[in-house]
């Protein structure tokens, strides 16, 4: 028996037994069947995957020109076209960043949720243009004057009736959640607002400094591509895999150049230049052309007027083209950083866009992620270094405080101007 044993252990590899050679066999014929289709499998999953990148840089290519098109044929229409535009984007943005932190079954048990939220929205939109706008608001409505004398106490009920209709509506075991909720839209409602308040300052200013920075970051994002499918081999950083140093470098040089000939092609239209006393082009494209936008011939460095022979020797700068070199640098090496922090906070959230809005190009936070951040460098530094002595109230505020004097003060400051124009 021992034997025997033995035999059949030895013998079983070479006579199969029933049920063991069998099954190795058809094993080994399933695993064959299994990795011819495996690699055709892989074959034809790969074309779904090209063609669907195909169609999203047709659609990103299509909607592009579209986006770009539109843009400059409303841009026409001034300071109406920005409002409406900021409108479209804020909302747009509010709704796409709030949403990723909800719980939609909770968000069923707490309908204030909504409610308190676009509140917030409304009332802090509505006190963000009629504090932007202030002057042409003012100018085209008159009966503004009186909302405006109490327009800082309103602002403050408004804000204490949302807090209240908060506290109201919390509901025990949701305290957390409705409190994340809270903190969540105050700060997107900060990050956003503040950004465009500064873009609205930039419109009543005059549209080229709303039009020229929007264009740097646009022409940078362009550039950025061009050279980074083209000669980027070294990855910028981990955040965003497919950003490039060479794309990123090649993008600063050329975004530099455009915003110094833009800038000197824009100066030459009063519609872009004369800052917003209403909100027609009628009103808006009559007045006196700031001195920052007059160019003065600047001579060549003398190795390039060799190098030339002669032939360059002066080219014509303004002011305003100087500014605007600041602005394009901005736009190509920090602007950027703005959409590296978008990108951030979709990878904590594990999301591929904030939206589908756009074909092609995700939601709309995906596209201004680094516009807000460029309006509000951009009214900083008009603030600081181009717009600086202008530090006194408006017109309209002068008139009026000067018609609110009584007489012998509305004379006394008469006598005092009379005599300083005369001096």
């Amino acid at each position: 028996m021992k034997e025997t044993k033995k035999e059949r252990v030895v013998l079983s590899p070479l006579i199969p037994a029933k049920g063991v050679g069998t099954t190795a066999v058809a094993a080994a014929g399933e695993s064959k069947e299994q990795n011819a289709p495996a690699d055709n499998g892989a074959g034809a999953a790969a074309d779904p995957k090209k063609k669907a990148g195909y169609r999203d840089v047709i659609n990103r290519t299509v909607f592009t020109i579209l986006m770009a098109y539109v843009f400059l044929g409303w841009i026409s229409v001034g300071i109406r076209f920005g409002i409406f535009l900021l409108v479209v984007i804020m909302t747009s943005m509010f709704y796409e960043v709030t949403r990723i932190n909800q719980r939609v079954r909770k968000d069923r048990q707490l309908p204030s949720i909504v409610f308190i939220k676009w509140y917030f929205f409304m009332l802090s939109f509505l006190v963000l243009i009629l504090s932007c706008l202030r002057e042409p608001m003012q100018n085209t409505f008159y009966w503004l004057d009186g909302v405006y004398d109490i327009f800082p106490f309103l602002s403050f009920c408004g804000v204490m009736l949302g807090l209240v209709i908060f506290v109201l509506s919390l509901r025990k075991g949701m305290y957390r959640y409705q409190f994340i909720q809270f903190t969540w839209t105050v700060m997107v409602l900060v990050i956003t607002q503040v950004q465009f308040a500064g873009e609205m300052r930039n419109m009543v200013r005059g549209m080229i400094w709303f039009l020229l920075p929007v264009s740097c970051v646009v022409n940078n994002d362009i550039w950025a591509y061009i050279f980074g499918k083209c000669f980027g081999r070294t990855k910028l950083l981990a955040l965003s895999p497919k950003k490039t140093v060479e794309g990123f470098l090649g993008a600063f040089v050329f975004t530099v150049i455009w915003a110094f000939w833009f800038c000197g092609f824009l100066s030459y239209f009063p519609q872009m230049y004369c800052p917003a006393v209403g909100f027609t082009n009628t009103v808006n494209m009559h007045c006196e052309r700031n001195s920052v936008f007059l160019q003065e011939e600047v001579a060549f460095p003398r190795w390039m007027q060799q190098l030339s022979g002669g032939i360059l020797t002066t080219f014509l700068v303004s002011p305003a083209q100087k500014h605007a070199l600041v602005l394009g640098t901005f736009a190509s090496l920090l602007a950027p950083f703005g959409g590296f922090f978008a990108s951030g906070l979709k990878r904590a959230f594990k999301l591929k866009d904030f939206g589908d809005l756009i074909p092609g190009h995700g939601g709309m936070t995906d596209r201004m992620d680094c516009q807000g951040l460029m309006g509000l460098f951009t009214y900083c530094y008009l603030r600081t270094y181009v717009f600086h002595e202008m530090k006194c109230p408006g017109t309209h505020d002068i008139t009026r405080c000067a018609l609110g004097m009584d007489s012998q003060q509305r004379q006394t400051l008469v006598d005092q101007l009379l005599q300083s124009l005369n001096g």
